[in-house]
């Protein structure tokens, strides 16, 4: 049986701790590799670097929100396949106006429930799952987090993506309430061939509705052979 490689880059937190339910729920034939970013580091070039550095023959990019820009520059290596964007974007998410908020006292406040449930996790999400992702964002510093929304606000990889020659996948949550629909739209108007999946769940899809992702992960690879 052919073992397809997924190397998975994680969300803003970037410690991978939170991909423990979709690696769990992973199909027979599929193995995975976690990227877990340098809690310290807050370049994205770094990042890229380290996300990179996990890649090997024949892969598939997995990336979450946060590491979308990161993902469309690695998928241009000749070992990956192809590239999966989930509830994520390739420019600027939000409005500039937001980047003067982005400043490390912000983001030292410890997140209320309700407000994780609303904007990450949906109202319905298993109280573990509430709990591991506090810790998951606790354990990066505030003044990391600040700095790296500061460049995602900067960020503009249409050209990348324009010119990669490999198939995308975009992954939209139903109720994801912190990426607009426009990332994905706007995905789609640079490369019209662009697959979206619309699946039932909040921002971090791949944790609240695991099985489900990997079903059209899994038809995504057979259709268009990225395997």
């Amino acid at each position: 049986m052919t073992v397809i490689t997924t190397v998975l880059l994680p969300g803003l937190d970037g410690t991978g701790e939170l991909f423990a339910p979709f690696v769990t729920a992973a199909p027979q034939g599929f193995r995975t590799i976690v990227v877990d970013y340098p809690t310290d580091e807050t370049e994205i070039d770094a990042l890229e670097q380290c996300a990179r550095e996990k890649l090997t023959d024949s892969c598939i990019v997995i990336a979450e929100s946060f590491s979308g820009p990161i993902g469309v520059r690695i998928a241009a290596d000749d070992r990956v396949q192809a590239l999966i964007l989930c509830n994520s974007f390739i420019r600027n998410p939000i409005s500039p106006a937001f980047q003067q908020f982005a400043i490390w006292p912000l983001f030292s406040i410890s997140i209320p429930e309700f407000v994780l449930r609303f904007f990450l996790l949906g109202q319905e999400a298993h109280p573990a799952l509430v709990k591991s992702t506090r810790s998951a964002i606790r354990r990066v510093p505030a003044h990391v987090i600040a700095h790296r929304v500061r460049q995602v606000l900067q960020t503009d990889e249409r050209n990348m993506v324009r010119s990669l020659r490999k198939p995308v996948l975009y992954l939209r949550g139903l109720s994801d309430n912190l990426v607009s629909e426009r990332n994905c739209r706007d995905l789609q108007t640079i490369r019209p061939d662009v697959e979206i999946v619309w699946i039932r769940g909040p921002h971090l899809l791949l944790q609240v509705s695991p099985e489900e992702c990997w079903g059209a992960i899994q038809r995504f690879v057979e259709e268009s052979g990225a395997a």
